[in-house]
């Protein structure tokens, strides 16, 4: 039985590289980007004469179905208020997509190649009417050889695509019939049975929009010689030195020849170099990411660049006191993994840009991130979110695209896991930035956790053979030096013995306090939610919708928490809202609390090694996990993530009676600094007490530095403020009572004249957020360069922000309130 259809294996249809390996210069690539579409058949499959006939539409390649259903004015906009509820009917179809382009046959390119790179998902295509492919995963790109069938003139292309959900919901119950498995078995629903990005049937932070398309370019390529596909290999060698090696696969006749480091190799000799003073690629905040540029050409003038970064990347697990260590080793040097989790961009996978994941990737870096990991519920991410990885110092852990379900994992499916497992080894196994492999998100934990009852577990742990088995194999074939787990968490069950997803706060006890029972050694996942911004409900809101209990803002809320309880979490700490705008400000401040919690605890701790929050960034504008919402704005919980992720951190933990500071040093140097606390009334700024202490701090140690009784203070009147001399943006906050208790004096904020944005307090104001009504982008944060919702305090100084655009209206909200600007 064929669950995942191995389509792909007809003799005339090849997988290769990306398109950004093919060069310019021998082979002629002509964009095939004017396409439309149409839906082929009524839902019903009968004729119905009251029925008007749905005709051939405009269509954009790359895109998908619901955006040019959109764009032609049959559905309105699917993240508008709630109308992702009425289509489903888009899901169901089966659509049609077709082109038509001039072809003359060029005698210096005899071979021709129609390649798809990416299509979603099950599909068969036709060129001049003749079915030349069928297609069944999104993951891996198409390639049909059509050298002796084109004509002259005018061609016609078409690729049909059949309902992924109806697709999935057939299989399914083929394959649940073969293994004498029960119908409603939860957990294993039909998006398991397409190779397609399961976030796009629905998750607890995006839409169901499952959609069908074609997502990637679609190309004509001829040639005579090509290259398909290359590898930079490295190997460090005891002497210091660094081997490279390139691996190249040549369609045709030319010779292949490669650059690197000032050395070139001419066609006919061995690709290798030598590399004896090696400029080494060390992540964010540990030294430079330096790069040498690799060149690879063919004979016929063709060629392919890339970047390489000399390094070398281990998972260290080691048995110890605590349980097991999980922690990542650079060039010789443990490090502390600073990161978060990544999503797909967008719902609709076509549609991000270069520049958009350039930007992202740049925010990340100058947040302290140091890791992402590419989350298995989405895909294998394009060659510009590597590119930016490698270039900003950002560690990629990768999952294998599996998640939260059981899979099928016959030989069939095994088959079809390792072609496209082949492809995406080969694609990025010569990334600087590629961590770590892991097979699967949280499958292991579903199983072992017996999630949805033990009365509902299978049989069986289905996709364990690919999980242990598959993947396993061919990366010991492809990519053998380095690292895979099977799973994540990999432990589920013992969090000292591994990384662990810790959720036991948000879907368990409710308060982010309760981090701090945690004893994970890595914290792989975690994470609290809050309120998109203003610009983010703007765009799917109407103004009868602005309230913060209205259905359109609950339909985009996917947390499948009951209203009640997701506002209790944040009532806990922060006074009672009054609209929706309020509601915003508050839960972003819980969850900036929340972060800060968890990592510093994490930081402070010896038993951990890392902490990737849960999550970057956004699909679609929703209440969510993420620190940027989908309006590319940063919440107050981002610009924490500066300040606890800086390799130098301070923290305030609060206890019975007094205040411990801990500083952590994770640079690779020693740290001679100041600490600096004060005590500070909320009413009027007015400082009441200071201590210093002297920090000398070995690299990678962190220890309690001053321990401070409080106790006789009025909790609800004091705050403590810490610094570090000297280190740039360490200044941390903490009051001594929840905001809702505390007590905040009447500030006088006034405009400063000149080229920033100056704001002069007079009195205490605390949690300041500052931005522009018309233009939420117009105020840049001169510590990160980032646009959104910083959280600010001051006592008696002034505030900054960097005017990168004209501002028009700004407000100024605190927990005091709204403030004038005069």
């Amino acid at each position: 039985m064929q669950i995942w259809a191995d389509w792909d294996s007809k003799p005339d249809v090849r997988q290769v590289w990306t398109q950004k390996e093919f060069g310019a210069c021998m082979l002629v690539r002509t964009p095939l980007d004017r396409w439309e579409f149409r839906q082929i058949e009524n839902p019903l499959g009968y004729p119905q004469s009251q029925i008007g006939k749905f005709d051939w539409q405009p269509a954009q390649v790359p895109g998908s179905v619901h955006l040019d259903l959109a764009r032609a004015g049959v559905i309105p906009d699917p993240f508008g208020r709630s109308y992702e509820a009425g289509l489903a009917w888009v899901d169901q179809a089966r659509w049609e997509y077709r082109t038509t382009f001039e072809w003359t046959a060029r005698g210096d390119a005899p071979t021709r190649v129609l390649r798809f790179a990416g299509l979603d998902t099950v599909c068969t295509v036709f060129l001049n009417d003749s079915e030349i492919a069928r297609h069944d995963n999104m993951f891996t790109p198409l390639e049909v050889n059509v050298t002796d069938l084109l004509k002259l003139g005018e061609n016609r292309l078409q690729v049909i695509f059949e309902s992924a959900v109806v697709m999935g919901q057939e299989r399914r119950a083929q394959y649940f019939e073969s293994e004498g498995i029960r119908t409603d078995m939860p957990l294993f629903d039909e998006r398991a049975f397409v190779r397609k990005a399961a976030y796009m049937s629905g998750w607890d932070w995006g839409p169901r929009l499952v959609s069908a398309g074609i997502w990637r370019p679609v190309d004509l390529l001829e040639y005579e010689s090509r290259i398909s596909q290359t590898s930079v290999h490295q190997e460090r060698l005891e002497s210091g030195q660094f081997r490279v090696w390139i691996e190249v696969e040549v369609e045709g006749k030319a010779g292949v020849g490669a650059e690197f480091n000032g050395e070139v190799r001419q066609p006919g000799e061995t690709l290798e170099f030598l590399v004896d003073s090696p400029k080494l690629w060390w992540p964010n905040g540990e030294g430079d990411a330096h790069l040498y540029d690799v060149r690879i050409f063919l004979s016929d003038g063709q060629e392919v660049r890339k970047k390489l970064g000399l390094r070398t990347i281990r998972l260290v697990r080691e048995t110890d006191a605590l349980g097991k260590s999980f922690g990542f080793e650079v060039n010789g040097r443990s490090i502390w993994s600073r990161g978060a989790n990544w999503i797909p961009n967008d719902s609709f996978v076509g549609r991000s840009t270069e520049g958009e994941i350039s930007s992202q990737i740049n925010a990340c870096r100058m947040l302290g991130m140091n890791m992402l990991r590419v989350w298995g519920g989405g895909f294998y991410e394009s060659e510009d979110f590597y590119d930016a990885c490698d270039r900003e110092g950002v560690l990629v852990w990768q999952d294998f695209p599996f998640a939260c379900s059981y899979y099928p994992d016959g030989p069939c499916e095994q088959a079809v896991m390792r072609k496209e497992a082949g492809y995406q080894i080969r694609r990025l196994r010569d990334r600087t930035c590629l961590a770590l492999w892991c097979g699967n998100n949280e499958n292991s934990a579903m199983y072992e956790g017996a999630w949805g009852g033990k009365e509902n577990l299978p049989a069986r742990y289905f996709g364990e053979n690919i999980y242990n088995d598959t993947l396993p194999k061919i990366l010991g074939e492809l990519d053998p030096g380095r690292d895979y787990i099977p799973s994540s968490p990999l432990h589920p069950l013992d969090e000292t013995l591994s990384d662990a997803h810790y959720w036991d706060v948000w879907h368990g006890r409710g308060d982010w306090k309760f981090y701090e029972e945690s004893k994970t050694r890595f914290s792989s996942e975690f994470g609290f939610a809050s309120s998109c911004s203003p610009d983010c409900w703007r765009a799917v809101l109407e103004p009868q919708d602005w309230e913060e209990r209205s259905t359109a803002v609950r339909w985009h809320d996917k947390t499948n928490k009951p209203v009640d309880t997701f506002e209790g979490y944040v009532l806990l700490h922060y006074p009672q809202w009054a609209n929706l705008d309020e509601w915003i400000y508050y839960s972003q401040l819980n969850q900036r609390d929340a972060l800060r919690c968890g990592i510093e605890h994490y930081r402070r701790s010896e038993f951990c090694r890392g902490a990737l929050i849960w999550q970057f960034n956004d699909c679609w504008p929703v209440q969510s996990w993420a620190v940027q919402d989908y309006a590319r704005l940063h919440k107050a919980a981002a610009y924490e993530l500066a300040r606890i992720y800086a390799p130098e951190m301070l923290s305030i933990h609060l206890e019975e009676g007094k205040a411990s500071v801990h500083v952590v040093n994770d640079r690779p140097r020693e740290l001679q600094t100041t600490l600096v606390v004060s005590a500070i009334s909320t009413i009027d700024g007015t400082t009441r007490r200071n201590w210093t202490s002297e920090v000398c701090l070995e690299p990678n140690r962190r220890e309690s530095i001053l321990d401070i009784p409080v106790g006789e203070y009025v909790a609800e009147e004091t705050v403590l403020k810490a610094s570090l001399t000297a280190i740039e943006g360490s200044t941390t906050w903490r009051l001594l009572a929840e905001p809702k208790a505390t007590r905040f004096g009447n500030p006088r904020l006034t405009l400063v004249p000149g080229e920033d944005l100056i704001v002069r307090v007079e009195g205490f104001v605390h949690d300041l957020m500052i931005w522009d009504e018309v233009d939420a982008f117009a105020l840049v944060d001169p510590l990160t360069g980032l646009s959104g919702f910083r959280a600010i305090s001051a006592a008696n100084e002034d505030i900054r922000l960097c005017r990168g655009k004209p501002v028009t209206r700004p407000v100024a909200r605190s927990l005091a309130g709204i403030h004038p600007l005069h």
